[in-house]
């Protein structure tokens, strides 16, 4: 029953909470300007984190209080986005140097995954491939903890990336908060994994409401970056669980092969991949003149599909992937090549 009452309450309270906050932001100038990189056409608040995180991290808190299931791991988990977030807010009302919030993050995830070492052990010696490469245990302990952490790392940095245009991360999480929830039905993650599921729901739905096109907040980094970092907290412990990390990666798929592509894309051009741009694959849309609820409509329909294939993913692994990798590419080449004409 705890697990339903909280996220409702917190639905009503984040919906209400957004709406009052949005005012105060304006009179405090806690705002994105419009800029050459910049997706809209006025200056609008970014401090939906501000309402967001803190929620999160009560109503998560409360919840383990209640049930009285906590252990280091989520406890880190929760500092860690508390961390994150108290950064983040910081740089969005004045700009932090990029050497510190990197340090901020990896010490963040460096910490976390210590705390996950006895998990990538375990892993390692239930692995087939493990057995098969046969090599030295430590090195591979050693080589997939550093995949991990630059993972993770990447992770949290392409969330950032991504929050540009209205109402897309929202429908991110709210989809990753949807695959996560059925996998916990199907027993696939525990329950806490479905509590966390259902408040990352009813959180980003009720931003949302307020995010979607025509935005009239945005959620700034004091969100984004946590984002990025439950993203990254839940694809690892699906790996290290080994049956959803197809169906956990697959719904994270357009975020990560529009980031990476785009970074790839910067690279080979010789181009600067530590200033901000605008050459993600969606704003190249917007560029040529399609409104936000245009083409978050058209990543609306790429969700769905991918949602679904996460679900064929349990039975069918590596063909599953393939068809989302295959029709998330097509997607983004829909985005760069379509004129307004067409």
């Amino acid at each position: 029953m705890v697990k339903i009452i909280i996220p409702f309450i917190l639905y009503f309270f984040c919906f209400s909470a957004l709406k009052k906050i949005i005012p105060f932001l304006k009179k405090n100038s806690l705002l994105d300007h419009p800029s050459s990189r910049s997706n809209h056409e006025k200056s609008m608040p970014k401090g939906g984190g501000i309402i967001l995180m803190p929620a999160i991290i009560i109503s998560i808190s409360l919840y383990f209080y209640i049930e009285n299931s906590i252990n280091t791991k989520w406890l880190v988990f929760l500092l860690s986005i508390f961390f994150l977030f108290l950064v983040s807010l910081i740089d969005d009302i004045k700009s932090l140097p990029a050497t510190f919030r990197l340090i901020v993050h990896s010490l963040c995830v460096i910490i976390s995954v210590y705390y996950m070492k006895g998990d990538i052990v375990s892993f390692l010696g239930n692995s087939d491939i493990t057995k098969e490469l046969n090599l030295n245990e430590s090195l591979l302990f050693y080589s997939l903890t550093l995949l991990i952490i630059l993972s993770w790392l990447w992770l949290i940095n392409l969330f950032n990336f991504m929050d540009g245009m209205d109402g897309l991360t929202s429908l991110q999480m709210i989809f990753l908060a949807l695959t996560i929830n059925f996998f916990s039905l199907m027993n696939y993650f525990d329950q806490n994994f479905q509590f966390l599921s259902l408040v990352i729901f009813s959180t980003f739905l009720s931003f949302f409401r307020h995010n979607k096109p025509s935005a009239k907040i945005f959620l700034g980094d004091s969100g984004s970056i946590p984002c990025g970092y439950i993203a990254g907290f839940v694809l690892i412990e699906s790996l290290l669980k080994q049956e959803p990390l197809f169906s956990i990666l697959i719904i994270l798929l357009y975020f990560i092969l529009d980031s990476t592509i785009t970074l790839f894309i910067r690279l080979i051009k010789n181009r600067n991949l530590f200033i901000a741009h605008s050459d993600h694959f969606y704003q190249r849309m917007i560029r040529k003149g399609y409104s936000h609820k245009y083409v978050l409509k058209k990543v609306l329909l790429l969700f769905i599909f991918l949602i679904f294939i996460s679900l064929v993913s349990l039975k069918y692994h590596l063909v599953s992937f393939l068809i989302a990798l295959f029709i998330t590419i097509l997607s983004l080449i829909y985005f760069s090549a379509r004129s307004k004409n067409e």
